[in-house]
């Protein structure tokens, strides 16, 4: 739209100056979102920490009943 009007008939023209507002308004709604998505984050990679031991513990727990059949063939079929 700017490149189509006369640098005189710009301000005249109200459906461009509209269009800019309303582009305004979107941009500050996509950085409101923005900044509220960089905080999601956060508090989801907070959360995803608090259970590192329990995948930790959860993964030691496999793969030792995994190797049981290793010790005694009475285990070979536990998984």
């Amino acid at each position: 739209m700017l490149k189509e009007n006369e640098i005189e008939q710009i301000l005249d023209e109200d459906t461009l100056i509209n269009t800019l507002d309303a582009s305004k308004v979107t941009s500050s709604e996509i950085n409101t979102r923005m900044a509220d998505a960089v905080v999601v984050q956060k508090e989801i990679e907070e959360t995803r920490a608090q259970y590192t031991t329990v995948s930790l513990r959860g993964s030691i727990l496999y793969f030792v009943i995994a190797d049981m059949a290793n010790i005694n063939n009475m285990y070979q079929n536990s998984l």
